[in-house]
């Protein structure tokens, strides 16, 4: 065999030996599934609905229901009666105060209002009203009532207001009309205190009596017992001035000699220890 023949079977050899190489290297590669997920579903009951019976018809609540106060407090009823009976300033019957509360008027309740002491029960009448502090609603009831005092204290606003809603407007008129004499608050300007004016204290003063009186100087009230004793007048007080001030000697108490009682102590040492007050600056004192 020739060279060129043996070179030619080495070349095809080696070809066919790379040839199987590859095969054995390229493997398929598995493919990919393509999953699909299916979304889950959640079942749910459907109600079933009886068709055969009717729907029950909406409750409806009327006015007087809802402004009711029957599941309150039985004190609390009494409270709301009492402010009825206190704006309405007359008589009302045991059904204008069970319309006003829309509540039944029970045993229980109608006792305790008939016993309330700011309440007036009329057994004839069987009648309810609100007893103010003082039994006054009109002008001619509050003259009567001043006039009557025995004390100059004056009548409280705040009580007259008490049971009666035209105080403030029947004092303005009386203040105007100069029948009454009214403080008032400096905050507000609002009535606070009353007094009848009487008109037997109003005395008519000449106008020379008033000038006269007017040019008086007073004295400051220090100097006032000294100016009426140079003016040959007794002062009712004593001149401070005069006053001497009563000082006492204090004397100076002795003082008590305290004896201070000290316990001794290494006497089996006497005569080894020296005493410490002989002890100075320059050493032990010989």
């Amino acid at each position: 065999m020739s060279l060129d023949k043996q070179a030619a079977a080495f070349t095809r050899s080696v070809q066919a030996q790379a040839g199987l190489a590859g095969q054995r290297r390229t493997v398929a590669a598995p493919q990919p599934t393509a999953t699909t997920t299916t979304p889950q579903t959640t079942l749910k009951r459907k109600k079933v609905v009886d068709r055969s019976k009717p729907a029950p018809a909406p409750i409806v609540y009327s006015q007087p229901t809802d402004t009711s106060l029957m599941g309150q407090h039985i004190l609390t009823q009494v409270h709301h009666a009492v402010q009825f009976l206190k704006l309405r300033e007359s008589p009302q019957t045991m059904q204008q105060i069970a319309d006003y509360l829309s509540i039944h008027i029970t045993p229980s309740l109608l006792e305790i209002l008939k016993r309330n002491e700011r309440i007036t029960y009329d057994a004839s009448a069987n009648t309810f009203e609100f007893k103010p502090i003082h039994n006054i609603r009109s002008a001619q009831a509050l003259l009567a009532f001043l006039q009557q005092q025995t004390t100059a204290q004056g009548l409280s606003v705040k009580e007259l207001k008490d049971g009666w809603s035209g105080a403030i407007d029947t004092i303005a008129d009386l203040e105007e009309r100069s029948e009454i004499l009214v403080t008032r608050t400096k905050k507000d300007n609002q009535p606070r205190m009353v007094w009848i004016n009487d008109r037997t204290l109003d005395v008519q003063v000449e106008e020379e009596f008033m000038n006269i009186w007017h040019k008086v100087v007073i004295p400051p009230p220090g100097e006032l017992p000294g100016e009426l004793e140079r003016a040959g007048l007794k002062p009712t007080s004593v001149d401070p001035a005069t006053i001497k001030k009563d000082v006492k000697a204090t004397q100076k108490g002795r003082k008590r000699a305290v004896n201070r009682r000290v316990k001794i102590s290494n006497t089996h040492m006497n005569g080894i220890l020296k005493d410490s007050k002989e002890l100075k600056s320059g050493g032990w004192k010989k």
